[in-house]
């Protein structure tokens, strides 16, 4: 029997206004399966079962859950909020509701003394969860596409720059360890022309042959530019080192010669991809006063906007919004104790993003400079000062958001002034 079609938000009792109701749907999801429980809040389970994590699956999905009602008046919990067969679900019209793996394992163990862990005791642990928190959860609102887009890009691309600051230091260590005399001779290891002159002379014996006259072409043949370096390198050809046997050498040559085909195709990869970020962003309306932001360049410009978003709605306050990405601490009070502590669960690439970005800022902002100086005299460390002033970044962010306009520190100035005029100490002073 079909329910009641829904006129408004739920209460907390999955009630909406107008005294129809909502279902609720909890998913654990596999490569495999996909393992459902949907309920109602108050006649308790309605049906639940197992599905193929594939179009087919999806298709018997959505057929046994809208038998009860349609996809708009279904909330589903579920321990992610990415993939592509989330993506189904929201087109379809379900609302999504992400439940932190913590909180949602947290919840079974209250409910499951016994610890008992199965996929079908998970997706109904998740639909109790919803059932009970779901008016104190907002949930999923996709971005447009193109804000999807870049989100996805810029992650990648962070996860190819952390994937090359790791490999230049496993190369760093293989030269330190087997190829000593190379150290010094080009200004930057992961360099297109020192991984090019890597790959070709893999060992410090075959550096140690080459003259100068040899190395002086190989570097033309390059297109080497900085002239007033290559005497200096010349020298390092057969400046003092440290001697490494030949054997060791040579069972170390197919690595280092490995680790720089690798950084190469990293390096073009890389650039490839902030071609196409760039690009994308430039097509966007919000490029203007992203952009306008001090120390927002062509890395972190668009990262910025992959953390904010278009929707001036997606966070119901300022507060949520700090939270979410991290540079809102942790408050734990109970009676007269109270402490703050660093905030682990949280968008780990957003803190990233406005934590360099603060850290930019302070270096082209007066008061962001101002800021950060005051947090360091009070006794915070260097990445503590920077999230606070990335905390401080957040709420001006979200008001560029919301009208679209340029940033202007004169403005910001004023506000800083008025706020100030508020407060009572300050009136008292004057």
């Amino acid at each position: 029997m079909r329910l009641p079609l829904p006129s408004g938000p739920a209460s907390g009792d999955g009630t909406l206004k107008g005294g129809e109701t909502m279902l609720f749907c909890g998913i654990d999801w596999s490569d495999q399966t996909l393992e459902y429980h949907l309920r109602h809040a108050e006649r308790g389970e309605l049906v639940k079962g197992t599905v193929a994590a594939s179009v087919a699956g999806l298709a018997d999905l959505y057929a046994t859950l809208e038998l009860h009602t349609r996809p708009e008046e279904i909330g589903v919990a579920i321990e992610t909020c990415h993939g592509v067969w989330i993506q189904a679900l929201l087109d379809r019209g379900y609302k999504i509701y992400p439940v932190s793996p913590k909180a949602a394992d947290n919840f079974r163990k209250a409910l499951n003394d016994s610890g008992v862990k199965t996929d079908a005791i998970d997706s109904k642990t998740l639909a109790l969860f919803l059932v009970t928190f779901h008016h104190d959860r907002t949930p999923l609102r996709p971005d447009d596409p193109e804000i999807v887009k870049i989100r996805i890009l810029c992650q990648d691309r962070l996860r190819l720059s952390e994937e090359r600051v790791a490999k230049v230091n496993e190369l760093t260590a293989a030269i330190k360890g087997y190829y000593p005399a190379f150290l010094g001779v080009f200004g930057c290891l992961d360099s297109d022309i020192a991984l090019d002159f890597l790959i070709q002379y893999p060992t410090q014996r075959q550096f140690r042959k080459l003259s100068a006259h040899r190395f002086v072409a190989w570097l033309g043949r390059r297109h080497y530019t900085c002239r007033r370096r290559i005497d200096e390198m010349v020298e390092k050809l057969h400046a003092p080192a440290f001697e490494v046997a030949e054997h060791l050498q040579d069972s170390k040559k197919h690595l280092i010669s490995y680790l720089g085909r690798s950084l190469k195709l990293l390096n073009a990869e890389i650039d490839e991809r902030d071609e196409e970020i760039n690009d994308l962003l430039k097509s966007l309306p919000e490029s203007d006063w992203i952009l306008s932001l001090p120390g927002a360049g062509g890395v972190l410009g668009p990262s910025l906007l992959a953390c904010i978003g278009r929707d001036p709605e997606r966070f119901a306050s300022t507060g949520e919004a700090r939270a979410f990405m991290g540079t809102a601490p942790v408050t734990k009070a109970s009676g007269k104790a109270r402490s703050v502590h660093f905030r682990w669960g949280c968008w780990k690439f957003a803190r990233r993003t406005l934590q360099l970005f603060a850290d930019q800022s302070r270096h082209r902002c007066a008061w962001a400079a101002v800021f950060y100086q005051k947090q360091r005299d009070s006794g915070h460390g260097h990445h503590a000062a920077l999230r606070a002033l990335a905390h401080r970044w957040v709420k001006i962010l979200l008001a560029m958001q919301r009208t679209g306009s340029r940033y202007d520190e004169a403005i910001y100035m004023r506000a800083q002034r008025r706020h100030l005029l508020k407060c009572p100490s300050v009136k008292a002073a004057h």
